[in-house]
């Protein structure tokens, strides 16, 4: 057996999901409604559970109610529902108490879009 090591350079395109990666950047939470039975998807799916692969996108609140949290070596992840979407999605919680039932989407701390949910935002 021979080690060697092999360095990749190369730019992923977020293709059919730029409207959704635009939004995380910003902290918009981007879905993808289904135009055949209008469930929304977020994170979006490009093939809707009734089988039908072409959608809207469509802008939520971007607030989220946490099912399920968790502690790790790397920080604090939950299982949240958005508001106004269908489905459930695995975000990073940043900086919320341990007792808080809900957050907002957060805008990405790096060039890379990320699901980060953060503390209420106030008007």
């Amino acid at each position: 057996m021979i080690a060697y090591h092999l360095s990749l350079d190369y730019t992923l395109q977020p293709g059919w999901l730029a409207p959704f990666v635009d939004g995380l950047r910003t902290g918009r939470a981007v879905a993808r409604a289904c135009t055949d039975c209008a469930r929304v998807s977020f994170p979006p799916l490009k093939t809707c559970s009734c089988g039908c692969n072409s959608g809207t996108w469509q802008t939520l609140s971007g607030h989220a109610e946490i099912h399920t949290r968790t502690t790790g070596s790397d920080g604090d992840f939950a299982l949240v529902r958005f508001d106004g979407a269908s489905g459930l999605a695995t975000v990073r919680l940043a900086d919320m108490p341990p007792g808080a039932t809900g957050g907002t989407l957060a805008p990405a701390t790096s060039d890379l879009p990320q699901l980060i949910l953060g503390r209420e935002r106030t008007a």
